[in-house]
């Protein structure tokens, strides 16, 4: 279900400053209590995602969530060697294995639908300990922490509030050159009663910069899935955990395509030209490699090994990874 992306009105929250929409007894902003309700009893972010993991020291995790239901396509093909004998009507086949799964997936960001939520680059990010169950639940319920003498991309650096502090200035320049019937100057700064330096001073980032700043993480976190580490280049692409309901539970996959497109139709926000509605569309394989011995569910390493139609047909009734903090790992 999507959020209407109509215009939004001046004193909309939180554009203006105001608390997110993610209270027990708050509205949507175009909609009735009542999808609210529903809206919310969905958990829709909390249950699925793309995990993106990154090697090094760190073992940097980023969770970007699914706001909005992903579109999804799975696809798989067997290689086979055909024999033709002479005189027989119907080809005889080898079985050579198969190619990894092919997943397209296609999910979509709204900046009215991101405002519903709670947003901030470190809510998203975490880092993998490896000490077993306890330390996997924690990747869910802990935000990093970051340094307290930030450097650019730090979370408490606001791209969206530069971008917003170059528009106001811009438009004070071309404000303060019009000049009114009776011979008065008119400007930017009369209008407000204020003057430029005080005016960009007193910008602070507020709840619409930390969803604007939110929106350009994810984006930033997508266009990596193809890229190394510059300064590690033995640090390869991420690699991409897919969750998503009961079909598709932790699978690793790698990326091998991405293409990101505004809509046109929904509109930009103004002061900082950030598109309201993005899709992106992923080209995902799946990459089991685990520890190349015998799989076994929901548990680290050996959750990612290959299985074949016997764990199908038999318990555990899946092919899939899935996740090492909880359901039977727990047992």
């Amino acid at each position: 279900m999507v959020l209407p992306v109509g215009p939004l009105q001046p004193n909309d929250a939180p554009w203006n400053g105001g608390v997110p929409l993610n209270g027990p007894n708050t509205t949507s902003l175009h909609e009735p209590d009542s999808y609210y309700k529903m809206f919310r009893n969905r958990y829709l972010p909390e249950r699925s995602r793309i995990e993106f993991h990154y090697g090094g020291q760190d073992n940097t995790i980023v969770f970007l969530p699914f706001y909005e239901n992903p579109t999804i396509s799975e696809s798989q093909a067997a290689n086979y060697a055909d024999y033709n004998p002479v005189g027989r009507a119907g080809s005889l086949y080898a079985y050579l294995g198969s190619k990894s799964r092919t997943f397209k997936v296609e999910m979509t960001y709204t900046l009215p639908h991101l405002a519903m939520h709670e947003m901030g680059i470190n809510r998203f990010m975490r880092v993998f300990s490896n000490g077993g169950p306890q330390s996997e639940k924690a990747l869910f319920t802990q935000s990093s922490k970051f340094s307290a003498n930030p450097v650019v991309g730090d979370a408490n650096k606001s791209l969206s509030l530069a971008v917003k502090k170059a528009y106001f200035a811009l438009k004070n320049d071309a404000n303060s050159t019009v000049t009114q019937p009776n011979g008065t100057g008119s400007s930017f700064l009369n209008d407000i009663g204020n003057s430029t330096p005080e005016l960009l001073a007193s910008m602070n980032p507020d709840e619409s910069s930390k969803i604007l700043d939110t929106l350009l993480f994810f984006i930033a976190v997508l266009r990596t899935s193809v890229v190394n580490n510059a300064s590690d280049p033995m640090q390869g692409p991420p690699l991409l955990r897919l969750t998503f309901g009961t079909l598709y539970q932790s699978v690793p996959c790698i990326c091998k395509q991405y293409s990101l497109k505004f809509e046109e139709e929904s509109g930009y926000d103004l002061e900082t030209l950030t598109p309201r509605r993005i899709k992106i569309n992923l080209t995902l394989e799946e990459l089991r490699v685990g520890d190349f011995q015998e799989y076994a569910p929901a548990v680290i390493t050996q959750r990612d090994n290959l299985t074949g139609w016997e764990s199908a047909i038999n318990s555990p009734y899946t092919v899939d990874p899935l996740p090492a903090a909880g359901y039977w790992a727990d047992s």
